[in-house]
Order: structure tokens, then sequence, then C-alpha cells
């Protein structure tokens, strides 16, 4: 090979090398971009996502609780799941009320209709999970057999729903209806809230508020909750009703709040009732755990009328550790500092007489500091809205020679500030 072929040969070789460098090169930074890129899609992906997951907490506009945390805002003491049902005993909104109504439906046999209840349709008592239902045949409605209710109460049922899809649904309905009148037709003047149990619709997604006759202020309409999500599962209500007032709360999220909607005494007398299901599609509408209530105030209006104080509040003995029986009750406080922002606290801790006088102050001020920081730390509470102080065994409201009026004494005071 002449000397000018083996240059050119070289320089072949030597271009190829450099080519085969270059391509190398390239490929690799294309592919370190293709990870940067799919970092920062991930990155963008999570940032999304926790983005979305801030707005729904500041708004309210996302799930709120995943399904541990729905099952214990239902507050209750026992519960059994099966197939996606929960049964729930419900706690008392009034947390001293006197019980005016209750029905499990234990007394009752499978198949009978229940001995406390009228109705002008049928039903029958049926098995879910390990309880008791009263489920309610269409086009009927439904009245306990209670004396005339009070003007402060709160109703608190299950509703357990089954097949509630798509099919045979359209026109169905379940509510509540008020009136002054005890009857099992439908009442000449009164109120009601209702909703459409058609899973498969958007009309589902909203709550009816509807009052008619001659005797009220007419009105009729609708309020948006996702009602959808309340369906073929159990669902419980709390109906509180404060002489003109109705507030509905399902699963302790409040979906109605009507100051005025129950004019000319329509709280009187409840009645449920149901239209539209098809018995053939095996839909299943039922109540259970069912529980009227009486108290003369509910716990925003005393605050409003200056405080009250309570012995709900339990902490371990020579402690400020709040007991966990207590947390029902901080949460009903919790829920109406959070409706009402307005409302400012003077928290005030009382003891009994046990022990030493000097230490008894000192624990009195760490329990009432104890209620606030669980306000402030667990219920999300601005610490501006509240002062914490401690009385210790100076202020009894019985004597300290018996176990019940210690038992008294040991409480804590909500002043309005």
């Amino acid at each position: 090979m002449s000397i000018k072929n083996c240059n050119i040969a070289l320089f072949l070789i030597l271009c190829s090398n450099i080519c085969n460098a270059q391509l190398i090169d390239k490929l690799k930074k294309k592919a370190e971009r293709a990870a940067e890129r799919t970092v920062e899609r991930r990155v963008e992906k999570e940032t999304e996502k926790k983005t979305d997951q801030a707005m729904d907490s500041v708004f309210g506009t996302g799930k709120k609780n995943s399904k541990k945390e729905k099952k214990s805002n239902k507050s209750s003491s026992s519960s059994s799941t099966k197939n996606g049902q929960d049964i729930v005993t419900g706690s008392s909104f009034f947390p001293n009320g006197d019980i005016l109504f209750l029905d499990d439906f234990n007394q009752d046999n499978f198949g009978d209709f229940p001995a406390n209840w009228d109705t002008n349709s049928g039903g029958e008592v049926i098995k879910v999970v390990q309880n008791k239902a009263f489920k309610l045949n269409p086009n009927g409605n439904y009245t306990a057999k209670t004396n005339k209710l009070p003007e402060n109460y709160a109703l608190e049922f299950d509703l357990v729903t089954e097949n509630l899809d798509y099919k045979g649904l359209s026109g169905s309905q379940f509510g509540i209806n008020f009136s002054s009148e005890q009857t099992i037709s439908k009442p000449k003047n009164g109120g009601k809230f209702s909703f459409s149990l058609w899973k498969g619709s958007n009309v589902c997604n909203q709550i009816n508020v509807q009052n008619w006759g001659k005797t009220n202020t007419k009105i009729d309409n609708n309020i948006p909750f996702k009602m959808q999500e309340k369906f073929n599962t159990t669902t419980h209500f709390t109906v509180v009703v404060n002489n003109n007032r109705l507030r509905v709360y399902l699963d302790n999220e409040k979906a109605i709040d009507l100051p005025s909607f129950l004019s000319n005494n329509f709280g009187n007398y409840i009645q449920f009732y149901l239209k539209g299901t098809d018995p053939k599609e095996n839909h299943i509408v039922a109540i259970a755990n069912v529980k009227i209530t009486e108290e003369g105030e509910d716990l925003r209006s005393l605050i409003l009328k200056g405080g009250f104080s309570t012995t709900k509040i339990l902490f371990d003995s020579g402690s400020d550790k709040i007991k966990k029986e207590s947390y029902d009750f901080l949460d009903k406080m919790a829920k109406v500092l959070q409706d009402d922002k307005a409302i400012r606290l003077n928290i005030i801790g009382h003891t009994d007489s046990d022990g030493d006088s000097v230490k008894n102050m000192t624990l009195s001020k760490s329990r009432a500091a104890a209620v606030m920081n669980y306000f402030i730390d667990n219920k999300g509470l601005d610490k501006s809205r509240f002062m914490f102080q401690g009385r210790g065994e100076n202020e009894p409201v019985a004597e300290n020679n018996s176990a019940d009026g210690k038992a008294k004494n040991r409480r804590v005071e909500f002043q309005k500030i």
C-alpha cells in the first residue's frame, strides 16, 4: 500500500472514531436529558398531588377521610364491619341529654314490623351484619311512637342502603318530614329535607329542603352535597332541632343549617318517608339505632349565654393527661368553635380538695392548658381565641366529703370572653 493510501485509511479510521465518540456522547446526553425529564415529571406529579391535598385541606373539596378515619369519625363506641357495611351506635349530640326514644329493633323478630312504629305502608326488621335494622317499603311514611317533641332535641340514626345503583331508581327519594301534626299521612303544614337515591345520576348530589302549607314562609332549595358517597353503605345522621333552627350532619359533616326553617312548631313531630325504590331490584333502604335525645340548650347556646362547666372532660389521676373517653365531648366543642369563629373562650380548671392546695392550683391550670392545646393541636383552632386559668380547689360546687361531690368539683369551665 502506498503512503498516500495509508494516510487516507488512517484519516478514515480517525474520522470514524471521532464520529462514534460524538454519537456516543450525543446518546449519553440524550439519555441524561430523558432521565432528567422523567425525574422532573415525577417531581411535578408529586408536587401536584401535594398541592391538591393542601387545597383539599383548605377548601374541603377532596375526600377528607380515609376509610379508617371515616370509621373513627362516626364517634361510635362499638361497630362491626362486613361487606362494606358498618353499623354504629352513634353518640348523643347533647352530652347531658335525656333519651326520649331509643330503638335498635332488638326486641323485634326478623321479618316483623317493629312494635314502636306506625306506618301507612309496610316494612320489616332485617339483619345487617350482626345487627338489626328496619327496612322501609317504598311509598310509605313512618313515625316513631313518641310524645310531642320538645323545642330542643337531636335525632340520630343510621341509614343502611344496598344495591342503589342506576337501575329503577329514577324518582326515588328518602327524607324526613317535620310538622306540628302527629300523622302517618303527609302533613298539611310542615317542612322536610330529602334526597334522591339514584346513585348512578348526579341528581343525588344535593339535598332538597322544602316547606309547605298556609302557616309558613315557602322554602324550596337544593343544597349541594355529595350523597353518592353515602350510598351502598351505612351513614350516620344527626338531626338537631333548636326551636326554629334545623341542622343536619352526615357522618359528623354538616350538610344543612337553616336558622328559621322550623317555624310554627314544625319540629314537634318527625316522619321518615321513602318512595320510588323497587323491591324487584332488591333495593334496600333501612334505618337502625334510632335515638332521640332532649337537651334544654345546645353547647353553642350555653357558650353564647356566658358559658358553662362540665365533668365530661376526664384526666388521669393527679395528671393533666386527657382520657380518651373525653374526646367525643371535646370534638363537639371544637365543632361549635369551628362553626362560629367569633367565639373566644377562657378555659378554667377546677379540682377537688384531695392533696396539697398549691399542687391542686398548679394541676387545675395545667389541665385547662391541656384542653386548650387539644383544640389548637388537634383541631387547628387559633391560639388567640383562648385564655386559660386554674382555680384549684377554691370554688367547689359540692361538698368534698363524698366521691360524688368530689367528682362534681373536678370540672372544666368554659367562659365566653
